[in-house]
């Protein structure tokens, strides 16, 4: 009975893992990598001084 659970439970993750990413998720990382790539200015209006008054 384990065995037969186990084989269905493969069965159903090895479908859902060969399926594409929707197309959504795939523009959102890329639009993450484009953002990792950007150099980060520093914010000047929220510096750690400034919390202190």
């Amino acid at each position: 009975m384990n065995q037969q659970i186990d084989d269905n439970l493969r069965r159903v993750y090895d479908d859902a893992a060969r399926e594409p990413v929707p197309e959504r998720f795939t523009k959102l990382l890329e639009q993450l990598r484009q953002q990792e790539q950007k150099p980060c200015a520093p914010d000047s209006d929220t510096s750690p001084e400034d919390d202190d008054q």
